[in-house]
């Protein structure tokens, strides 16, 4: 009798246990599923967004037959800056859908590779654009643009890369708008390169130095893109903080390419050094 009544207690055990788990099951997985198309439709929209922005800004009545054209690289109208721009949006692109297919539940690899999958798409769409208007398809661009992939890729896998970031700081000197026209102040961009120098010091002498504080350099022009300039400051890693709440981790991934006004000096071209409390641009 005592084993029938141990027998009962365990399967009515069981039982609610194996509800009580299903249960939570069914929600995790309602959870999950409503994390995964929030996150599908959040990497559409800006998908759909970037493109229906480029239209409007730059296609627009602007219809020409299919054509190429060579700009050049470090040395054309932009002396280099439009390029760099590429690439690093390449990489933001990248590291921000990565970053959102991971929080919607996708797996590392389908993360990967989708968010591979939907910046080489952009920058395609965005230079076959071109191509059909007056700017015209541009191989620099496209190479920019996958150039700035490459580094977000590699950066995945090789623990290495993973100490230097792509960063940008963009403050137009006659003030923001709306919408923003990014290409009508190139004087006002910065790319940078942050060195996680906490990471890369021997272990013995990494507590002399602050995780969340980096050493960069990084690259602008001046006077309408006729004077090159370089920069060497400081950045803030806001990656290096401490965040529990998966939004606000998330928030804080697709935000960390963003450069931080900090401490710097700059060289212009014929011009002498300039020093900064908060460098801008």
């Amino acid at each position: 009798m005592k084993r029938i009544l141990l027998c009962l207690l365990l399967s009515c055990g069981t039982r609610l246990w194996a509800q009580e788990t299903l249960q939570r099951a069914e929600v995790d997985s309602a959870d999950h599923s409503a994390k995964r198309i929030i996150a599908t439709g959040i990497v559409g929209g800006v998908m759909a967004g970037s493109l229906a922005s480029s239209y409007y800004d730059w296609w627009k009545g602007n219809r020409e037959p299919f054509h190429f054209v060579r700009e050049g690289f470090l040395h054309d109208y932009s002396l280099g800056i439009d390029k760099i721009g590429h690439a690093y949006t390449a990489y933001f692109f990248f590291n921000a859908f990565r970053r959102t297919l991971l929080w919607g539940g996708y797996t590392p690899a389908e993360s990967y590779w989708w968010g591979t999958g939907f910046t080489t798409l952009f920058a395609l769409s965005v230079e076959v654009g071109d191509g059909l208007s007056g700017y015209g398809f541009s191989w620099e661009d496209l190479t920019g643009n996958m150039a700035g992939l490459g580094f977000g890729m590699l950066r995945v896998h090789v623990p290495f890369l993973q100490n230097f970031s792509f960063k940008w700081s963009y403050v137009p000197t006659d003030g923001w708008r709306w919408p923003p026209r990014l290409t009508d102040h190139y004087d006002a961009h910065t790319y940078w390169i942050a060195l996680n120098l906490h990471a890369v010091l021997p272990e013995g002498w990494r507590d002399a130095w602050p995780a969340f504080l980096q050493p960069a350099v990084g690259y602008g022009v001046d006077r309408h893109q006729t004077r090159r300039e370089f920069v060497v400051g400081f950045d803030i890693d806001i990656g290096s903080l401490s965040v529990k709440n998966p939004e606000l981790e998330l928030v804080q991934g697709i935000l960390s390419p963003i450069h931080i006004p900090e401490p710097a000096v700059k060289f212009t071209e014929g011009g002498s050094p300039r020093w900064y409390l908060f460098q801008k641009n």
